[in-house]
């Protein structure tokens, strides 16, 4: 069993879960569960899978049915929430809204005008001026999050960390131009910006460049950083990795992986840190 973090006293009420794709959202719900939450799980069809949340109480939403989950988090009287998990943008012509939710629709129009992160602020500020809290996974679960230090035995050296140094230079000074959250860098030089792509496929990318000759990187060197943008509303858009970048970074001939330490999901440290151990790359968080 995961043994349960502490559950600060302010958050010790019933907490809604509004779960996207990916293996945090289960993770999230059940460490919240553990340290004694009452969870309900509101999955969001298309992207959740309900079967992962075991025995949890669930139900299942499309994204026009705002209005009857919000109908749902009422009766059950309860004001936190947290929006974890990935969501492919959708078109806000594809929303489908039931009766109950066409009132909410100007809100939405206004949020879909602008880029990812206008929207997600759009998401929060809507929940907010319903009366509800939003809380970002770390206030919920603080250890789904990259610790300070190697996560296994392999340790970044002293010239490994200048990378990673420059590397969140680098995202910092991007974050106005709002793109991806990561970048490899290699040969004192940038090699890969994340865009609109993801992390994952940012990383194969490198790999096929690699594989077909067009890029070296000698050993010991080729770094991913992850660390989230300048201002950005980590209660709803934390940075996060999990063990297939571990797979592709290896398969890309990188080092290791220099993350933002407490801002960006990683799951279950002990199980990343041994894959990092199995593959020879080293995955360490860096205090702000």
């Amino acid at each position: 069993m995961r043994a349960a973090g502490p559950v600060s006293p302010a958050l010790r009420g019933p907490l809604a879960i509004i779960a996207g794709a990916g293996d945090f959202p289960p993770q999230l719900a059940g460490l919240a569960a553990d340290g004694g939450r009452q969870v309900f799980v509101a999955a969001l069809e298309g992207a959740a899978d309900p079967a992962a949340f075991g025995a949890l109480d669930l139900r299942s939403y499309r994204l026009g049915q705002l209005g009857r989950l919000l109908e749902e988090l009422r009766r059950r009287e309860i004001t936190d929430l947290v929006l974890i998990g990935s969501l492919p943008r959708p078109s806000f012509a594809a929303l489908r809204p039931e009766a109950s939710t066409l009132k909410y629709l100007p809100h939405f129009a206004k949020a879909f005008r602008g880029g990812d992160d206008h929207l997600l602020r759009g998401v929060v500020a809507f929940f907010e001026g319903q009366g509800f809290a939003v809380h970002g996974p770390a206030e919920i679960a603080p250890r789904i999050t990259a610790p300070a230090g190697a996560l296994g035995r392999k340790a970044a050296s002293a010239a490994q960390k200048d990378i990673i140094a420059e590397g969140f230079r680098l995202l910092a000074a991007l974050s106005p131009f709002d793109v991806g959250q990561s970048a490899i860098l290699a040969d004192h030089r940038v090699i890969a910006i994340e865009a609109a792509e993801g992390t994952d496929a940012m990383i194969r990318r490198v790999g096929d460049l690699v594989a077909s000759g067009r890029l070296r990187i000698a050993k010991g060197d080729g770094v991913l950083v992850k660390a989230p943008k300048e201002d950005q509303d980590l209660r709803v858009d934390m940075p996060a990795i999990g063990p297939e970048t571990l797979r592709n970074v290896a398969a890309a001939g990188l080092s290791g992986i220099g993350l933002r330490a407490g801002r960006v999901l990683i799951g279950d440290a002990a199980s990343l840190g041994t894959l990092a151990d199995k593959a020879g790359l080293f995955v360490e968080g860096v205090a702000p």
